[in-house]
């Protein structure tokens, strides 16, 4: 088949639409297919165009048997809303104008988040005359007035809830990355022969447990000591989050070294807040490239989890799961819902309410001090990523689906 991946985020840039799309995208290739991804220029998290991208409109390189092609973009290193829906919005038209010119593919993929996308996808779904299927990774504008990030009743929040509406219509099929996902597509789109439930996979190849050698290489490399145990939160430091749960249990765990990696609206927060409550246990690593974050994995002993008490928690499946299970890192999560219970059901950490510091700041403490006990949810999590989480499986869905879509 001729496929056409429409996102905006694609690596070199980190984050889990673009680990998992460049992941379905090179393993489709591999199965003979043409494979298309029409993309932005490399800016996120840092909202700067690296070389050799910087100053070009266009751009086209192969990378694993994939033909991607660049756009340019509006980027900014603002956090602030205005700024990212210009960001989005100048993707929009550039990759509307770009798509014009290429051929015309069996299925379009087009991922949403960022919700505006879903018009260049739209358009060209009717200029190439080929079906869509609309990828949901995120229910927005709904996640972002959860979280506080805008207002309800606001002109944008009432123009994204009318693209998000046409989007759903418009698409041949939609796709929902968890339960929680597919319940609020379902809410304003009740058709569900038109939805299908696809849930994110992580490569067992590169993600595995390590063992003490690899552990002590990884923490070197990091700089990290070697004598203490090591609690991560991995990946983007969003309002989703509530790190006031986190760096309360690093007040009153001394003896534990917490460490983030990655970026995002609250990360000069919580640099404040190590600094306000002189936190000598808490180490910010930045953002890193994927690919060095199987050695991050290998140097943890716990994954921490905090999600923010917002309406739609108990749908989420934070994608730093799938990475913990395969690399047998055991989780600590104040989390409820599908996310809870996967954690429950692979017997690969603690769940703890929402909003219990004290619960929380105890499980570390608990899991810190009783390596046999993480050994044994080490085990319990690489077997359930092992069963549940493998790429293949997920992109024979992909394929399957494209196929159908396609002869209807």
């Amino acid at each position: 088949m001729r496929l056409l991946i429409l996102s905006q985020y694609y690596p070199p840039e980190i984050g889990a639409a673009a680990v998992r799309l460049s992941r379905l995208a090179r393993l489709l290739a591999a199965d003979g297919h043409s494979v298309t991804v029409l993309t932005g220029m490399p800016n996120y998290p840092s909202g700067k165009i690296q070389p050799p991208y910087r100053g070009k409109l266009i751009y086209q390189e192969l990378v694993d048997g994939v033909d991607v092609r660049r756009v340019w973009l509006y980027a900014t290193p603002s956090k602030r809303a205005r700024a990212r829906i210009l960001n989005q919005i100048s993707f929009m038209g550039a990759a509307a104008l770009r798509g014009m010119s290429l051929p015309r593919p069996d299925a379009i993929l087009v991922e949403s988040h960022p919700l505006f996308v879903t018009l260049a996808g739209g358009w060209l779904r009717r200029l190439k005359r080929a079906p869509v299927v609309l990828n949901v990774s995120d229910l927005w504008p709904e996640s972002a007035v959860a979280t506080g990030a805008l207002r309800a009743g606001s002109p944008i929040v009432k123009i994204a809830q009318r693209v998000e509406r046409w989007a759903y219509a418009d698409a041949a099929h939609i796709v929902g990355m968890t339960q929680g996902v597919i319940d609020g597509i379902l809410r304003v789109h009740p058709r569900p022969e038109q939805v299908s439930l696809i849930t994110n996979a992580v490569d067992l190849d590169r993600f595995q447990p390590a063992d003490a050698a690899g552990r002590a290489r990884a923490r070197r490399a990091l700089g990290l000591p070697h004598d203490r145990p090591i609690a991560v939160h991995i990946g983007n430091m969003s309002l989703t989050y509530d790190f006031e749960m986190i760096l309360s249990a690093a007040g009153h765990l001394p003896e534990v070294l917490f460490v983030f990696v990655g970026d995002g609206s609250q990360a000069a927060y919580v640099v404040r807040e190590i600094e306000t409550r002189q936190l000598d246990n808490v180490q910010m690593l930045g953002v890193l490239p994927h690919e060095e974050m199987p050695l991050v994995w290998s140097a943890a002993d716990i994954c921490l989890i905090a999600l923010a008490d917002h309406a739609l928690a108990a749908g989420t499946r934070p994608a730093k799961l799938y990475e913990a299970f395969a690399t047998g890192t055991p989780i600590i999560a104040a989390i409820r819902g599908e996310g809870a219970a996967v954690i429950e059901q692979a017997q690969a950490g603690i769940v703890v309410a929402v909003g219990d510091r004290a619960g929380y700041a105890a499980a570390v403490r608990a899991l810190a001090t009783a390596p046999e006990r993480r050994e044994r949810m080490s085990a319990a999590g690489r077997a359930f990523a092992e069963k549940m989480f493998s790429p293949l499986v997920v992109k024979q869905a992909y394929q399957m689906l494209f196929e159908r879509v396609a002869r209807t």
